[in-house]
């Protein structure tokens, strides 16, 4: 190898003034011999013009593949970077639908909550005007309306929300106590057939001699034998025979009612029993301080006898 390279080297002294030739003798036999002449000092020339050719097309070729790949990474991060930014503005507009829509969904929710409570105090009202023995006096209450921004709207969401829910959590009992107040509530006919009244409640004329007696319940005439209904579910407090009232049957519903069925002919409930409404307490009778067969129909609001007309027309 170095015998190779030290042809191509430049030769020193008084050599390096005349040329460096390489000399190939090609000899056969029979022939005569040929001598190739080689200008070494010509073809280390063109070696290291060959050389730095290479090297430059290597270099260039270099510069060329780093150059590609440079960019096709900075093509590759700016188009990342464009989906995320794009992402982003999806997101802000996501968040923004999202807000609006909470916003009317809240909106909605209000409104559901305000027509609940309309019902309720509906109901509530309601059953003021048709039985006054249940009015109730409550306090108003109000608050003050803050305006909506961007700035403070995520904020008002979220304490819309909590009063929604403690609108809520204090209306659902009320709604609740409403509802099991008009189901514990007697009302309707407590016998089946046409309404047919023989003694109302009130002053009357005592029916067994002179003078003027205070009736405590309505009279209902009828066959004996006639079911007898409850007009509301309850439990039954009491059950047997009471006196003037003949066989009796008293209900308590909750919610201060109690309401008491006389004069029946037998009694088919026990004290204790839980009772639904319609279900069957006895038969119409005589017994007891009565003139003829009939039900002696009483009601009751927290311990205080009141006219059952208006809950037997309902």
């Amino acid at each position: 190898m170095r015998r190779w390279l030290a042809l191509f080297r430049k030769p020193e002294g008084r050599a390096a003034r005349h040329p460096h030739t390489l000399e190939i003798v090609f000899a056969l036999s029979g022939h005569p011999s040929r001598t190739l002449r080689i200008n070494l000092d010509s073809l280390r020339k063109a070696a290291i013009v060959a050389g730095v050719a290479i090297f430059g097309w290597f270099s260039a070729t270099f510069y060329v593949a780093y150059s590609h790949i440079s960019n096709m990474e900075a093509i590759a991060r700016a188009d990342a970077q464009a989906e995320k930014i794009a992402a982003l503005k999806a997101s802000n507009s996501r968040l923004a639908e999202d807000r609006q829509a909470m916003g009317q969904h809240m909106i909605s929710l209000q409104h559901r909550v305000e027509q609940l409570a309309t019902k309720v105090h509906g109901l509530v009202n309601g059953a003021k005007e048709r039985f006054p023995v249940e009015q109730d006096r409550r306090a108003s209450v109000g608050g003050p309306a803050i305006p909506v921004t961007e700035a403070n709207a995520s904020s008002l969401m979220q304490g819309e929300l909590s009063l929604l829910d403690e609108r809520l959590a204090s209306l659902l009992p009320q709604l609740e106590s409403t509802l099991e107040r008009e189901v514990a509530r007697p009302v309707g006919m407590p016998v089946e057939g046409e309404l047919r009244v023989s003694s109302n409640f009130g002053l009357r004329s005592n029916p067994f001699g002179r003078g003027h007696e205070f009736h405590s319940g309505m009279d209902f005439p009828g066959d004996i034998g006639t079911p007898v209904k409850a007009t509301a579910p309850g439990t039954v407090d009491e059950a047997g025979h009471g006196g003037a009232i003949g066989n009796f049957v008293a209900i308590e519903h909750g919610y201060g009612y109690r309401s008491v069925y006389g004069h029946l002919s037998r009694v088919l409930v026990k004290p204790g029993e839980i009772i639904s409404k319609g279900q069957t307490l006895g038969l119409l009778g005589n017994t007891g301080r009565s003139s003829g067969p009939h039900l002696h129909y009483a009601l009751q609001y927290k311990g205080r006898a009141i006219n059952p007309a208006p809950y037997v027309e309902q």
